[in-house]
Formats: C-alpha cells, structure tokens, sequence
C-alpha cells in the first residue's frame, strides 16, 4: 500500500457527527440541492468569516471559483502572479489571452517584495496571490501589503486561502472596505473534505456583481458535509492541532539529516536535497510526495511533502533516511 503524502489532504476522515449525515443524504440523491440548505450553508460561513451573507459565494471546489474569476476579470487587463504558485492560478492566467507578469519569489524565504512591482500599475491589472503560498508554504502577503495593492483603483485582487485555518491569516475583514477584493477559501483541507468539493469566495462588491447569474449547482452530500463541518468546528480545531504537532517534528528530523526545509503554514512543508530523483526514488519504496518540479518552477531537488498520519510520516522518515544516507 502506498504512503500517499503528495496531495495535502487532510489523513482522517471527519468525524461521524459530519459522515452520518452525509450518509444519509444519498438516500435523496434524485434530488436537487433544496435551497433552504443552500442558505443555510451561506449563512453558516458568513457568520463563521465574519462577512455579509450577500459576499458569499459558493461552487464546487474553490478551483471552479478562482479560474471563473480569473476569466471573468482578464480581459482588457494584465494579470499578476507569484513564480511559483499553485499551478491552477498559473494554467488558468496562462490560458488567457491577458499579458501575464510572474513575481518572482525570493529564496531562501520565498518571500514577496510587493514594493517591486506596486508603483508600476497603472492600467487596469488582475493580481492573483495564495497566501499561504503553494507549494512553498510561506506567507506572501500583510496587512499593510494587500491596502497597498487594493487602493490602487487600476487593481482586482484576489487572494486563495485555501490554507487560512492552519496559517490564521487571512484578509476577509477588508471585503468590506474594498470592493476590488475577493478571498478564496475551501473545505478540502482543514475540514478534511476534500471528496466532497465544496469552496466559496468572500467577495467585495466589483466581483459579487460579476458573478450574478453564475449560480452552480451543489451536490448535496457535499452541501450537507460543509454544514455539519461547521457545525461541529472543534473537530477542524483538533485535526490543525495534530497536524502542527507532527509538522514540527517530522521537518525537525528531516532537518537533522542535512536536508534544507523551509517554514510552513500550511499542512505541507518544502524541502530540498541534492538529489534530482529523490521523489521517483520515494515512489519507489511506496511513498508519494511531489515533484514540484512537474507543476511549478522549482527544480526537481525540491519536493513538496503533506503531513499525513504519525505511522506513514514514520514511514516516510524511514525510506527518506536510507535513500539520503
């Protein structure tokens, strides 16, 4: 059996207080999503964000949502992201017609100088940012930096979040001061649903009216998993807290063997060696990681790991130390 560490999903299931629920709801499976719990579920995340219920906007998957929005707002405009980032943000921008500016992140920090590109715009711009950054883990963004950005009338910036409950940063409290904002979010990581398909953007007021009229419809299971998620939020709480724990120490032990790994907010950690098969050769012993270097523009020296249960990150542990020995 395979160690699969490679997708940063969450490795326990939700509790039954979400599954059976769920579970029940297949039963109906011939129906559409009723709208009730559609709104209930809008008004479960507004009030779980603190935003207006109005800013809401839910689709299958924050995928769906962050390429909708990049296509809705590239025409006409030039599009700004980070090098690297979560490769669907890179496809969606690269797929536009849209002149593109990738920002290069700086190691070893793999942080953002915002101050290098910020005073150029001056004409209509898309910025699309992941903050936690993926597949680096690092924080791109502050407070100080995303006013910078919005009080330029010439900028639509949105922000992916999808890793905002691990990194407890997020930006959604100036929706509504800047209706040029939007903040991505999902229940696939922290809320361990990642088979469910559920996400939703916090959005200011520009982009709420640029989505009127794209409404998606639900699945129900995946409708009646967020609800009872929130419902019963300690279990997210819980799961975060685990993963830290085994983060810290996991990135301590491949620390100590003279591998090079970068701070994490997230549910994964970077880490580089001098090995250019090192992901190929894990696969081998039946452990999973990424190979950044197939999606985003780091070399294959690098590889991206997901902090999975104490026994496969053991496991892990184990084979990486006999292959780097």
């Amino acid at each position: 059996m395979k160690i699969k560490l490679d997708t940063n999903e969450m490795p326990k299931p939700p509790p039954i207080e979400v599954l059976e629920p769920v579970k029940k709801s297949i039963d109906e499976i011939n129906r559409y999503t009723p709208q009730i719990e559609v709104n209930k579920l809008v008004k479960l995340i507004a009030n779980y964000s603190k935003a207006p219920e109005n800013s809401i906007i839910l689709s299958s998957g924050s995928d769906i949502l962050i390429k909708e929005l990049i296509f809705l707002f590239s025409r006409e405009r030039e599009i700004i992201i980070a090098d690297p980032t979560f490769f669907l943000i890179s496809n969606a921008a690269q797929k536009t017609s849209s002149p593109l500016l990738k920002i290069r992140l700086r190691e070893p920090e793999f942080n953002l100088l915002i101050d290098s590109f910020i005073d150029e715009i001056n004409k209509p711009t898309l910025i699309v940012f992941d903050n936690p950054n993926n597949p680096t883990g690092s924080l791109l963004l502050n407070q100080k930096d995303v006013k910078m950005i919005l009080e330029n009338e010439n900028v639509i910036l949105l922000i992916d979040e999808a890793y905002f409950e691990f990194s407890k940063i997020s930006f959604a409290n100036l929706i509504k001061d800047y209706p040029n904002l939007a903040v991505s979010r999902t229940f696939s990581k922290s809320f361990a649903l990642a088979g469910s398909g559920i996400g939703y953007l916090i959005a200011g007021e520009i982009i709420q009216k640029r989505f009127e009229g794209l409404d998606i419809m639900l699945p129900s299971p995946s409708v009646i998993a967020a609800i009872h998620a929130l419902d019963n939020i300690d279990y997210m709480i819980k799961y975060i807290e685990e993963i830290d724990q085994e983060k810290k120490r996991i990135m301590s032990l491949v620390s100590d063997m003279d591998l090079i790994v970068y701070p994490s907010y997230t549910n994964f950690f970077l880490m580089k060696s001098k090995m250019h098969d090192l992901a190929r050769t894990l696969a081998e012993h039946d452990v999973l990681v990424s190979d950044v270097s197939n999606h985003y523009s780091l070399s294959s020296e690098f590889i991206r790991v997901t902090i999975g249960k104490k026994e496969e990150n053991d496991y892990f542990i184990k084979n990486l130390r006999n292959i780097v020995s």
